[in-house]
């Protein structure tokens, strides 16, 4: 299989098994949403979030192992590496662990929180911490086999362990659970991801096994000085969710977060898509760097970045237009305030739809420091203007202090990664956001007239306008902005012909 097919093919099983998900994880939102009381939803954001933010800082230390299995050589390198990731993730998961049990604590002794409600608050972040510290080591599979390029198959096990959890979760509610057991459940992902990703790699009999003896003292600085830098990055990113929520609760009510839960979980959706790119591009990337080709490496910046906005930039404007019905549609009338907000958040990503690209070339070329200074700064001034904007605007102050911090910093962030991969910036803008921007402005047009006009109401309605806008952008971008080839992949793609593996 060509690298565009093999990437091609990985990058959408990868976004389909992040979709999936996150459709039931919304599944499972809507459900609390209509049993929970808003502050007893607001406690469960607070801490599952907390808990999914930790597990990005343990899918940064995956970029880390990837990288490390990607570069090996033979079988034994690879075991040694896979080893050392294993035990690097046993004591992060301790780590995590004692995080998660400490905050909990601090949530239940500072929110207004009823006696009742603060002990399932506790109690529920003991559990989340109980599961972390199981879970993340089995995580050193789904790594394995991202780095053997086995993406579908990597994709396919981790959805069944998303499934599964979130399946878990919807049938404690069902039975009337207590709010603590349904914390701990969905924070299980990383246990029973891994646990299929663990079955996955046996079946198909991966070379690599876990050999401790083989985790020299070099290979675990090596491992903790990239895994450091990387989850200094993806630890900034959480502080941008986990402060405009803190600040929130605590300058308002827990029935202010609870509300604030619709418009961040769409953004976690974004971001999601915008990940699931880093799982392919990385470990291709780290391979074109060690062979010294410079042209491929160049190539799938431009080409990664170019496809990334045809995919992010249509959601955001589609998604920006109808904020407000799409809350309603989803949670209910009460949620529709936080359209707004929704439609700050999404502004960025209008920009920053390249982030997984640029992430995950930085990492691959030995750049994640200068990631790492980005990301400390986009969270450092996230906590600044939240504590600034939130008090005084609310909802809408958080949206503020989430998106402007991204915005202003893209620049620094396309810098850097145009020096550790050298491209013209005018090749750049010219095939990927051009294109994408065009196009996007022609989009935005109309859906501001319908929302203006007939104010779609009601999921089919909402649906129904967000699948056409999306249709026609797709469309339009596949006649007008792709070249011969790459409308020929598509059309391989679409037709899945068996044939070519």
């Amino acid at each position: 299989m060509s690298d565009a097919r093999r990437l091609a093919t990985g990058s959408l099983a990868q976004q389909a098994a992040q979709v999936s998900g996150l459709v039931a994880m919304f599944a499972v939102i809507t459900v609390l949403a209509r049993e929970l009381s808003l502050a007893e939803l607001g406690v469960y954001g607070l801490l599952s979030s907390l808990a999914g933010y930790l597990l990005i800082v343990q899918n940064a230390a995956a970029g880390a192992a990837v990288r490390a299995m990607a570069a090996a050589r033979d079988e034994r390198e690879g075991s040694a590496a896979f080893s050392t990731s294993a035990l690097m993730y046993v004591g992060a998961g301790a780590l995590a662990a004692v995080a998660l049990t400490a905050v909990g604590l601090i949530l239940a002794a500072t929110l207004d929180l009823t006696p009742e409600l603060a002990r399932q608050t506790r109690l529920g972040a003991a559990a989340a911490g109980a599961v972390a510290l199981v879970g993340w080591p089995l995580t050193a599979y789904r790594d394995a086999l991202r780095a053997r390029a086995r993406f579908v198959l990597g994709a396919a096990a981790e959805t069944v362990g998303i499934v599964a959890s979130v399946g878990i979760v919807l049938a404690l509610v069902l039975a009337d659970a207590p709010l603590w057991a349904l914390i701990g459940t969905a924070s299980a992902i990383p246990l029973l991801a891994g646990a299929a990703c663990m079955v996955a790699a046996r079946a198909t009999r991966l070379p690599w096994r876990l050999r401790p003896r083989l985790a020299t003292r070099a290979a675990a600085r090596d491992f903790l000085g990239l895994a450091g830098y990387i989850s200094l990055a993806e630890a900034s990113s959480a502080v941008v969710y986990v402060a405009t929520r803190v600040v929130l609760g605590i300058a308002r009510t827990p029935a202010t977060v609870g509300l604030y839960e619709g418009p961040v979980r769409i953004h976690n959706l974004f971001r999601a898509l915008n990940g699931a790119v880093t799982v392919t591009v990385l470990p291709t990337a780290v391979r074109y760097s060690a062979e010294g080709d410079d042209r491929r490496l160049r190539e799938l910046l431009v080409r990664g970045c170019r496809y990334a906005l045809a995919g992010v930039v249509p959601i955001a404007i589609v998604g920006m237009a109808l904020a407000a019905p799409i809350l309603d549609a989803w949670l209910g009338s009460e949620f529709r305030q936080g359209g707004a907000a929704l439609a700050i958040m999404l502004s960025h990503w209008l920009l920053d739809g390249v982030l997984g690209v640029t992430g995950a070339m930085l990492v691959a070329v030995g750049a994640a420091r200068e990631l790492a200074r980005w990301a400390m700064a986009v969270g450092a001034t996230t906590v600044v203007l939240a504590l600034v904007l939130v008090p005084w605007l609310g909802l809408d102050g958080a949206a503020l202090a989430m998106a402007i911090p991204y915005v202003a910093l893209f620049p620094y962030m396309l810098r850097i990664t145009l020096r550790a991969v050298p491209v013209p910036l005018a090749e750049l803008a010219r095939r990927a956001f051009a294109p994408a921007w065009a196009l996007g402005a022609a989009l935005a047009a109309p859906l501001a007239v319908v929302r203006l006009t007939l104010d779609p109401d009601g999921p089919v309605a909402v649906a129904g306008v967000a699948l056409i806008a999306l249709t026609v952008y797709w469309a339009a971008y596949y006649a007008l902005a792709l070249d011969r080839g790459e409308r020929a992949l598509v059309r391989a793609l679409a037709l899945r012909d068996p044939g070519r593996r």
